[in-house]
């Protein structure tokens, strides 16, 4: 049926675009044993389009729909708990502490489609938009709980997040 059930469309970066907001969305699950008609699946609209692979600067895109989470800052940033991230990693870190947007940032759906939602609730805390690398890189357990209260951040780990942070500094961003 397409990407989650025909919510929106596959694209060549790995996401799920929709026509109202581009990829920038939240997806969800229901769970019910009633039965339920599917949406049409979309077409595929990403056309001729590489954007998202030409800025990707891991090459984490290995080809269209394929990303290799191995190369991936996102993944990196967010789920590796090692101490350190590879060098292939940190060296193209590019300031990014928590995710990577580069490939929705350039992607032409999102340039037209996205909108900032106007759900309070998932608006970003105000202390947290735009933070000082060097503050994150020696950020305390206590600030941590402080600044990231119910927050989708609190999967990067108060070290994890230090350890993003250094590994930016350490290149000069």
């Amino acid at each position: 049926m397409g990407a989650a059930g025909g919510a929106g469309l596959d694209c060549k970066n790995g996401n799920l675009i929709t026509r109202e907001y581009g990829s920038w969305v939240f997806l969800g699950a229901v769970l019910t044993n009633v039965e339920l008609v599917g949406d049409r699946p979309h077409t595929q609209h990403c056309g001729s389009c590489t954007r998202c692979i030409q800025a990707c600067p891991t090459q984490a895109i290995t080809r269209p729909f394929v990303v290799d989470a191995n190369r991936c800052i996102a993944y990196h940033t967010i789920e590796n708990r090692s101490a350190l991230l590879p060098a292939a990693i940190a060296d193209n870190l590019q300031g990014w502490v928590a995710g990577c947007d580069i490939c929705q940032d350039v992607c032409p759906w999102n340039q037209r489609f996205s909108q900032e939602t106007d759900v309070v609730d998932f608006q970003p805390y105000g202390w947290n938009v735009a933070p000082r690398l060097a503050e994150l890189a020696e950020l305390s357990e206590q600030e941590y709980d402080r600044r990231f209260p119910s927050s989708a951040l609190r999967r990067i780990k108060p070290a994890m997040m230090r350890r993003n942070a250094r590994a930016s500094l350490e290149r000069g961003e």
